[in-house]
């Protein structure tokens, strides 16, 4: 009898685009056994990705209400395809309990990965980031401004592939990618419109080359997008931990300064069971997701222990709690109002630390002007994909032919000056700071964030960190004058990789949602290498 062909597999999907609506209207589709399955083991790996400490296969049981029989055989086939292992119980006093031990489960973040890349005029960077999201290997490498289309995805192509040599991933492992560009990019994700300063890379298909090397569904997407997606995902875009607090009511949590002015941040670069790599300064902070290998002393059969639903690094924006607007009411040299002195912003808003804010914009300053924009907890593309291109503005005092669109950049003299101190490089940081507000007021009167955020790719190092302060002050005090309800104004926490960040997040934002779904079809992708 012969074997039938597979059918096609289901188109990829974006969840941060908003492209499209995950779930199509109409009558609910009938449910077949495999696809029940394929349910219940979606939901025995969200309890063990989300559970603390390690679960034991009863408290799977009752996490899930399904059998204990079902529980099992899901677990084991989530052991074969090697999403999840086992973990070895041990008893309260870190020795091996007597009998037979209680099986615990993990989730494994090296099950697979996903790739980001962040392409400019003058450099391509590469990124292979597991499934929590945490940067593995990083692949940088510069570029002549004029190369052609096929040229600069061809470098691409290589930084990939040396990102991924570096911890021996094969490409059967690298389940989506996303690429970040300068430029308009289609409301599919699929193709650069338009940039105007990267040559002919407009009409390359870089959506198809990189997918004939990876075979993973792959999308391109603004650079400016993924920037807003990756502040609000691991940057100032997310209610920050409990600040420690002195006597006098103050806290020590930093002043807004770009990411690469604070040096190496402790992100554990290393491949799975591998010696870690050397610390980058400027690499945005990551969050570890280990969780501790030991039980609590309780048998198999014990009291169930109270399953947390935690976050996840990779869950999409879509599903995290909003940040409402206020959730850190504080002035710019990092001090509690006045109203809420020693009280964690976290208690001022009545949100958790972790949660999201849902209406953002993120401003990207350097060789050409841009803005993401996140509204209602979601990327805002507008209905060309165009939405955010502020570098068509007109703003006012430009230096350029009268009537020119855009804002150039600062010269580098001019920031070094300020970082010096020198009175009139000072004073021209201030006005393109007042320039930068005129111009975006009406699109802020229009969307009404609760959070602006500039970028600091510009501003590369520690000693540019005060021309960031003060071009944030200027923009800022002079923004107020124009708007009914001001937001908050921050500096980018994750400086230069920003995009990078955001690239990881929406290619891990596809595999999320076969990992709700789906999740030991991505385990047979990767056995089947």
């Amino acid at each position: 009898m012969a074997v039938p062909e597979p059918g096609p597999q289901p188109a990829p999907v974006w969840p941060l685009s908003g492209a499209a609506e995950l779930v199509a209207p109409g009558a609910p589709a009938v449910v077949g056994v495999a696809d029940l399955r394929a349910t219940n083991a979606a939901a025995v790996l969200a309890v063990v990705r989300s559970a603390d400490p390690h679960p034991r296969l009863s408290e799977l049981v009752r996490a899930t209400n399904l059998s204990r029989p079902t529980v099992e055989a899901i677990a084991e086939e989530l052991v074969d395809c090697g999403l999840i292992e086992v973990v070895p119980a041990l008893s309260a006093r870190g020795r091996r309990s007597p009998g037979r031990p209680a099986r615990r489960f993990r989730f494994r973040p090296h099950a697979g990965f996903v790739v980001g890349v962040d392409v400019r005029p003058r450099s391509v960077t590469a990124c292979l980031a597991d499934l929590d999201g945490e940067q593995v290997a990083v692949q940088r490498q510069k570029v002549r401004a004029d190369l052609s289309g096929a040229a600069r995805a061809a470098a691409v192509t290589s930084a990939v592939e040396a990102a991924m040599a570096h911890v021996g991933a094969d490409t059967a492992r690298v389940w989506a990618a996303t690429v970040g560009t300068p430029g308009l990019v289609d409301r599919a994700n699929t193709h650069v419109r338009q940039a105007d300063n990267l040559g002919t890379w407009a009409g390359t298909d870089m959506v198809g080359i990189l997918h004939d090397l990876l075979r993973c569904p792959v999308a391109v997407e603004n650079d400016a997008n993924l920037a807003a997606l990756g502040e609000q995902w691991r940057g100032v875009g997310r209610a920050p931990a409990p600040a420690a607090h002195r006597p006098d009511g103050t806290d020590t949590r930093p002043d807004e300064t770009p990411a690469s002015a604070t040096g190496p941040d402790g992100a554990d670069d290393r491949p799975e069971g591998g010696e870690p790599f050397e610390a980058r300064a400027g690499e945005p902070a990551v969050q570890p997701a280990d969780r501790p290998a030991g039980n609590d002393g309780r048998t198999e059969e014990g009291e169930p222990f109270e399953a947390r639903a935690g976050e996840r690094p990779g869950q999409p924006a879509a599903e995290q709690a909003e940040w409402p607007e206020g959730a850190d009411d504080r002035t710019e040299g990092g001090e509690p109002s006045e109203a809420r002195a020693g009280q964690p912003a976290e208690e001022q808003a009545g949100v958790p630390a972790g949660a999201l804010t849902g209406e953002m914009v993120f401003v990207l300053l350097g060789e050409r002007l841009g803005a993401g924009v996140i509204t209602g907890g979601r990327l805002l593309r507008g209905h060309h994909g165009a939405a955010g291109e502020i570098g068509f503005i007109r703003f006012p005092g430009s230096s350029g032919s009268p009537g020119s669109p855009g804002l150039e950049p600062l010269p580098a003299s001019v920031v070094a000056g300020t970082a010096a101190g020198e009175a009139e490089a000072m004073a021209a940081v201030e006005s393109y700071g007042r320039r930068l507000a005129e111009g975006i007021a009406p699109v802020l009167l229009a969307l009404d964030p609760a959070l602006v955020v500039l970028g600091t790719g510009q501003f590369g190092s520690a000693d540019t960190a005060p021309a960031a302060r003060l071009l944030l002050g200027a923009a800022r005090t002079h923004a107020d004058t124009l708007l009914v309800d001001p937001p908050r104004w921050r500096l980018s926490s994750l400086g230069d990789d920003a995009v990078l960040t955001g690239a990881v997040r929406f290619a891990l934002s596809s595999v999320e949602v076969v990992l709700r779904t789906r999740p030991t079809g991505l385990g047979v992708r990767a056995q089947d290498a």
